[in-house]
């Protein structure tokens, strides 16, 4: 993202800006989820399967394209087969 910013014409220091916002939302949210979570008790998978949902969906919509564009078709199938390997391992737990 940082790269394409600079490509675009975008300022080192508002670059930077906006990283440090990213970094200040995210760390309100994780604070808030974490909160959230613990104050109703929720156990059991909702907050991994939410995150695991989280994750997916940044993929699709942020790093896909640029997959695809940069990759071809083989994109999907690998990130199918490295998917598939993290629920692998993770049931090993």
């Amino acid at each position: 993202a940082s790269s394409g910013l600079d490509r675009a014409g975008w300022r080192r220091n508002n670059i930077r800006a906006l990283w440090l916002i990213v970094i200040g939302a995210s760390i309100v949210a994780a604070l808030v989820g974490y909160l959230g979570a613990t104050a109703v008790g929720t156990g059991g998978g909702f907050v991994p399967a939410f995150a695991a949902g989280a994750i997916l969906t940044m993929l699709a919509d942020t790093m896909m394209p640029e997959a695809f564009e940069k990759g071809g078709r083989a994109a999907g199938l690998l990130t199918t087969v490295g998917f598939a390997a993290a629920v692998l391992i993770s049931s090993f737990e």
